[in-house]
């Protein structure tokens, strides 16, 4: 006995004959949405029939509408034709899943962060011919950003000013005299304009990718919360914008998984036989950042060994594993410092 799942509806047959059948209504969007899965119909047939294996043979199928009562053997093409557009437009959809708004929300997030990167340093060349040594001072771009859009001129920098804006107290006291001792050049006020200009836009990308990031974390966590658990949420978003879906991910194994996104350091190995990286991505992953040189290979290996299973657990189902891995690997590691 076999069951056979087709266009007109989920058929038991056995000896060539159908024994049992659950029919499909005549619409092509209802037909395709069966198809596509699991039906109703199927699992009831299969509760029934539980020892009937899935059907392999060709059936003839005009002739099994016509006598079935589906429809005349003229009608089916037209009838299949129709369903195919539906399932291709349920392909087209289903392959462009939530991770995949991940997958381009990452590579947005890595733009604009190079995008702000790259816009400080010009920034910082440009008003250090004002204050050069404000360069020195203020290590952190939004810091920096920040004195620049909202106060200008070194002249303005008084310790009153300062407080509003600079949390730490040790850059209000110290930036005001040496402002006063700059051996910087003077510039106009319609010069500081446009510096000051400049710096806030670039405050406005920083304050983007900033979004950016928290919405990839916040959407980890929904759509892959073992992945998030295991390997950080923009860790993981990371590894799967590297694999290109969540799919692909879980399909990989872990050793492809610790390297993802070292390929240019595993092309150089391939070419020229010089060591493999022993990271890719993962280097940013707490556990391995933090991690002594000769530790960082293996953190790195045992997490894509746990990274590798969350994600399968993420895409094909099954309990929620995240924190028991977690802890595990911080086990791991705590036993590797000691």
């Amino acid at each position: 006995m076999e069951i056979y799942k087709t266009p007109i509806g989920v058929l038991v047959m056995e000896d060539g004959k159908v024994v049992d059948k659950a029919l499909f209504p005549r619409d092509a969007k209802a037909i395709a949405k069966k198809l596509s899965g699991e039906c109703p119909e199927e699992a009831e047939l299969r509760s029934k029939h539980p020892k009937a294996r899935k059907g392999t043979g060709r059936l003839d199928l005009p002739s099994l509408a016509e006598k079935l009562g589906f429809c005349t053997r003229g009608e089916l093409p037209e009838i299949i034709s129709k369903v195919n557009e539906e399932l291709a437009k349920i392909g087209v959809s289903e392959g462009f899943g939530r991770d995949r708004l991940v997958v381009n929300a990452v590579r947005a997030q890595r733009a604009l962060e190079d995008s702000v990167n790259t816009q400080c340093e010009t920034l910082r060349e440009w008003y250090s011919i004002h204050f050069p040594e404000l360069n020195d001072l203020l290590k952190d771009n939004k810091d920096y950003l920040t004195v620049v859009a909202q106060i200008g001129g070194r002249n303005n920098m008084v310790e009153s000013e300062l407080a509003k804006i600079l949390d730490d107290r040790r850059y209000v006291r110290a930036i005001p005299p040496i402002a006063q001792e700059s051996v910087g050049s003077e510039v106009s006020t319609r010069d500081l304009m446009v510096i000051q200009n400049y710096a806030e836009a670039i405050l406005s990308s920083a304050q983007e990718e900033a979004d950016l990031r928290a919405y990839i974390n916040k959407t980890m966590k929904e759509i892959a919360p073992n992945l998030s658990e295991v390997a950080t949420p923009y860790v993981g978003a990371l590894l799967i914008e590297q694999a290109g879906s969540l799919e692909k991910l879980a399909r990989l194994p872990a050793s492809t998984v610790q390297v993802l996104g070292a390929q240019k350091a595993m092309f150089r190995f391939l070419k020229t036989g010089k060591k493999p990286p022993k990271h890719g991505v993962l280097y940013l992953h707490p556990l391995v950042s933090q991690a002594p040189k000769n530790n960082k290979g293996r953190i790195a290996r045992m997490l894509a060994g746990k990274i590798s299973i969350a994600a399968k657990v993420d895409f094909y189902g099954g309990r929620p594993i995240g924190g028991k891995l977690k802890e595990e690997s911080e086990e791991r590691v705590e036993s590797l410092r000691e």
